[in-house]
């Protein structure tokens, strides 16, 4: 495949991951937006910084600082100082958090369950090894040549 053709499925991927998101998550009760990509990031990466979650998110440290407030207000994310800069703190999941993120995920999941059931047994076998691909695809590092 050319780079204009990875790049075109590049974008397909990601507008197609986007809607599945939202298809997911469109009639469940469960977290807002973005409490659930705060605990997300933190059950992906494990601690982290405000400024850092707010460049993660591409928001300012002032919305990441309310939001994590929020989260911490519920028991989902607890603040530690951090060890290297006694100015900063490091915002971690707790386990209360852990649940809830799991519980949203649950109902995201069975909301597309639904869609599931209505296709064929190949296409979900196909689903199944694309969903495989994709997660290595979030471990690999970009080549030189595309990160330029």
């Amino acid at each position: 495949m050319t780079t204009r053709d990875l790049t075109g499925l590049g974008e397909d991927l990601v507008v197609a991951s986007t809607r599945l998101s939202r298809l997911a998550t469109r009639n469940v009760n469960t977290l807002p937006h973005a409490a659930m990509r705060v605990l997300g990031r933190l059950d992906e990466l494990g601690q982290a910084r405000i400024s850092e979650l707010a460049k993660a998110d591409r928001c300012s440290q002032p919305t990441m600082s309310n939001l994590v407030q929020r989260l911490e207000d519920q028991g989902w994310v607890r603040r530690a100082q951090d060890p290297s800069d006694s100015r900063a703190s490091l915002i971690s999941l707790t386990d209360a958090g852990l649940a809830e993120l799991r519980s949203a995920r649950r109902q995201a999941g069975a909301a597309l369950a639904a869609h599931l059931r209505q296709l064929p047994a190949d296409d979900l076998t196909t689903l199944e090894a694309a969903v495989a691909i994709v997660h290595k695809l979030l471990t690999l590092e970009p080549s030189e040549a595309t990160s330029r």
